[in-house]
């Protein structure tokens, strides 16, 4: 009969006929209990024989928020011992739940002991404040809290409120704050359900409060918060019920795979050409800001009540007229000289970062409210935007000024053009922050090179920071450098430095400043993108990126900002390897701008150490001329990326070639499962896509690969790969493949017959927006090879697939970078023509090999989800 109530209510709910699912669903529930406890015999006896007891609601269920698949939370409660005929009655109760598939937890305790371990476990104390009596005795239920507030408030309370506050800083570590999140925690990040938990608790301790509603009455929110948290608990309630829906289990977490089915599910009105779960996720990310700010009013509140010494509830002034601390916040004075000076609007941020003192809960509301003051006089009033730009300075991730700008409204009526940026999404696996928060938390980032670091990396940011002579440029740059985003059709980086002509002017910016801003702003992403996904130990490579950024004070900002905007997108935009690729490339451009040098004598010194500990392990096997002639023939860039060990290897390779056409070896990694294949053989037309065909033919997957030249005639190509899926046969395996790449380097068509075994389409999972195909040709950056890179999704044989298309349109892979991008792959390939050896220069051609490329890979669709919309 439960089941039945429930399925109909969830039905009711998804067809959006149910606007009070969790009340109902809750009563339903209420109903089974109350049914089962009147006619139990085992719970008649136990009453009879002197052993009342109470069936009590916890958790969720007490609050009456009982969501599709939340847990059931009981309390089966005694005056003072506890009868063996419980047992009996808890299997009448729980069982038939249980068959069911409820997720059901219970307890069994008599009063004393539920109100001891409520003060010695947080989890306990918060079950207590949301007791609810179900049915039973409730003189039994009602003696427990009275008994229980009476020793809160008589040995407790400031303990509890101890208790309340190291939850909310431990969740905060644990779940992260959900307002920055793509993917965020509806219940127990910040920003999630929580957070109005921690109020509701709060509330409960201090106040008694017995309802939501109560919550207005005893002044712990405005009628206008009360109202807006309302709608808020409403949407964030209904999206966690469609989530429940979607997984079939208790889930949390709105994962990448299931955000775009959940949009589909909504009535959503949208307005403009962003795609739904856009436009969802930007709402929920404003909703979720809400209940932010609602754990900061609490937060606020406990600290007053629980951590303030009574000196210091006297307000004092501060350096500014007009506001004053009181415990440990900023506050207006009165709304009177706003109204007079309406520059203290922004003035309060620059107290409140300067003095490190958080604006009181009252002084964010004043700002949200007198918002219509900060007219064109005030924000074109020079000491107005010296004010703004002492702001900027003074926000950092610990102590976070901009983002309380941002969330009282204050940066976009400074900024108009910033409110097209707010709450955007980003949707991929590379950001994991909204468009707004990633443009703050960027300036924080850029502010965090102010302090020298402990290593040489964040050393290095300091020193390059500290000869920033704009340091105002660099951080309103900072801030703007997304603004592009506000248009997701066009091109976000000149789209960004259009945006931000005329806000530069409004700032009052010289030309010749505005001019830098906006060349930081179109180019931001160039040193990232030169460093990953070009050959940085190819010289040419720096002498591009000097060319284009053609001085050094831009050069160091582009650099610091380069290294802020990745350490802010995330860590799959961060990590040693692209910060040591971006540190190199930043590095020899600077060289050469400075001084005209190609090569750093740090290299040099590095290439000839190497060079001398391959001779000491090698000097035993061959003369010293003939290792130093094996070694003079190999390029900087391979010497300065492959270890001595590795490199004394590949020489031992070369010299046991002989008159083979190839020679292998392969490896086991340490602490890992790849193999590397070290391939050493003549440099034939062919060779590197022959390769990846006979893995692909033997089933073995690619992980990545490099391809460096040997001198003139021979070719070292290195793959990280997979190993075979069976082990006891893997010997066998790799003799295997060994004989068909014989096989195809003598016979041009040997690998035709598994061109029809790659996929014509892929279908890529729910929760992510599919992107094109793309193949892109860059002529300018290398004066021997055309580079070809292509962007496309992973796919069983998808490096046969490209290399066989650029070795069917007549061209020779030269150099060979392969790996991912996040949620796609991006292989790079240095390409010469096979009939001449140069670059390809003829545009008729380099169309039909851009061509090529495209009509062998796979289309892209996205998995249909099938639902019905509201």
């Amino acid at each position: 009969m439960l089941m039945q109530k429930k399925e109909l209510l969830v039905q009711a709910f998804l067809a959006g006929q149910e606007p009070f699912f969790l009340e109902q669903l809750t009563r339903a529930l209420d109903e089974y209990f109350f049914t089962v406890y009147e006619k139990s015999i085992s719970a008649r006896r136990m009453v009879v024989s002197n052993n009342p007891f109470a069936i009590i609601a916890l958790g969720g269920y007490g609050r009456k928020e009982q969501c599709i698949h939340s847990d059931i939370d009981l309390l089966i409660l005694f005056d003072t011992s506890v009868p063996p005929e419980v047992e009996a009655f808890v299997q009448e109760l729980l069982y038939p739940l249980w068959d069911a598939r409820f997720e059901v937890g219970y307890a069994v305790r008599n009063s004393d002991e539920f109100i001891a371990m409520a003060f010695d476990r947080f989890d306990i104390l918060t079950t207590v404040l949301d007791a609810r009596f179900i049915c039973g005795s409730s003189l039994i239920y009602s003696a427990v809290r009275e008994k229980f507030r009476k020793e809160l408030y008589t040995g407790h309370y400031k303990q509890t409120l101890d208790y309340l506050f190291a939850h909310g800083i431990n969740r905060l570590e644990n779940f992260g704050d959900s307002t920055y999140l793509v993917t965020p925690d509806l219940k127990s990040g910040f920003g999630g359900l929580r957070d109005y938990h921690t109020l509701l608790w709060y509330a409960k301790i201090k106040s008694d409060i017995k309802e939501r509603r109560d919550l207005e009455y005893y002044g712990f929110l405005s009628h206008f918060e009360y109202e807006t948290l309302e709608k808020t608990l409403a949407y964030i309630w209904d999206i966690r019920n469609r989530l429940h829906h979607i997984t079939g289990r208790k889930c949390d977490t709105l994962h990448f795979e299931y955000q775009t089915e959940v949009a589909g599910l909504l009535s959503l009105q949208n307005q403009d050409s962003r795609p739904d779960v856009e436009v969802f996720l930007g709402e929920l990310h404003a909703r979720m800001e809400f209940l932010k700010q609602i754990n900061q009013i609490t937060f606020e509140d406990i600290i007053t009540s629980s951590r303030i010494r009574k000196e210091s509830a006297t307000p004092r002034l501060t350096k500014t007229d007009g506001l004053i601390i009181h415990k440990r916040r900023l506050y207006f004075a009165n709304t009177v000289v706003i109204l007079q000076r309406p520059e203290l609007l922004l003035k309060i941020f620059l107290e409140s970062g300067r003095m490190r003192i958080p604006l009181s809960i009252e002084a964010r509301r004043v700002v949200s409210e007198f918002l219509h003051l900060v007219d064109e006089d005030i924000k074109t009033d020079p000491a107005n935007i010296k004010i703004f730009k002492r702001v900027l300075a003074l926000s950092f991730w610990e102590f976070n000024v901009l983002t309380v700008m941002l969330s009282t409204g204050i940066l976009e009526r400074f900024i108009p053009e910033f409110s097209a940026i707010r709450n955007k999404i980003q949707y991929n696996h590379y950001h994991l922050f909204p468009v707004d928060k990633h443009s703050i938390r960027c300036v924080q980032v850029m502010n965090s090179f102010r302090i020298p670091g402990t290593d040489i990396n964040t050393s290095l940011y300091a020193d390059v920071f500290k000869d920033v002579r704009n340091k105002n440029l660099l951080l309103v740059t900072a801030l703007l450098h997304d603004i592009g985003k506000s248009d997701p059709a066009k091109e976000h980086s000149n789209t960004g430095a259009e945006i931000a002509r005329p806000i530069l002017e409004r700032l009052g910016f010289t030309a010749t400043e505005a001019a830098d801003a906006r060349f930081l702003i179109q180019n931001h992403l160039l040193l990232a993108k030169t460093a990953t996904r070009r050959d940085v130990f190819d010289e040419e490579t720096a002498i591009y990126t000097a060319s284009k950024v053609g001085k050094i004070r831009l050069l160091r900002m582009l650099f610091l900002l380069t290294v802020a905007d990745s350490m802010a997108t995330g860590p799959k935009a961060w990590n040693d390897w692209t910060e040591n690729l971006i540190k190199d490339l930043f590095l020899k451009t600077m060289r050469i701008l400075k001084t005209g040098e190609l090569a750093s004598k740090k290299s040099q010194r590095l290439i000839q150490r190497k060079k001398e500990e391959v001779l000491a392990m090698l000097k035993e096997s061959w003369q010293e001329q003939t290792i130093m002639q094996q070694l003079d023939a190999m390029s900087g860039r391979y010497l300065l990326y492959m270890p001595a060990i590795h490199i004394a290897d590949h020489i031992k390779l070369f010299r046991n070639l002989g008159d083979r056409r190839f020679i292998w070896q392969v490896s086991k990694e340490d602490d890992s499962d790849i193999r590397t294949v070290a391939i050493c053989g003549r440099d034939k037309p062919g060779f590197y896509s022959k390769i990846a065909g006979v893995f692909f033919l033997n089933r073995i997957n690619i992980v990545a690969s490099q391809a460096y030249p040997l001198g003139d005639t021979h070719i070292l190509d290195i793959f990280k790969v997979m190993p075979p899926r069976d082990r006891l046969f893997e010997q066998k395996k790799w003799e295997k493949a060994e004989t068909d790449l014989t096989r195809a380097l003598d016979d041009d068509h040997f690998l035709d017959k598994i061109v029809d075994k790659i996929p014509k389409h892929i279908t890529i999972a729910s929760g992510r927006r599919p992107e094109p195909n793309q193949v892109r040709i860059d002529n300018d950056i290398s004066s021997f090879f055309t580079i070809i890179e292509v962007l496309t999704y992973d796919f069983p044989g998808l490096l046969f697939t490209i290399t066989n298309a650029l070795y069917r349109s007549g061209l020779n892979v030269n150099v060979a970078v392969v790996g991912g991008k996040v949620d796609q792959i991006m292989d790079i390939f240095y390409v010469r023509d096979l009939e001449n050896d140069q670059k390809i220069r003829d545009p008729q051609k380099l169309t039909q090999i851009k061509t090529a490329i495209i009509q062998r890979l796979p289309k892209i669709h996205a998995k249909e989800v099938l639902h019905e919309k509201n």
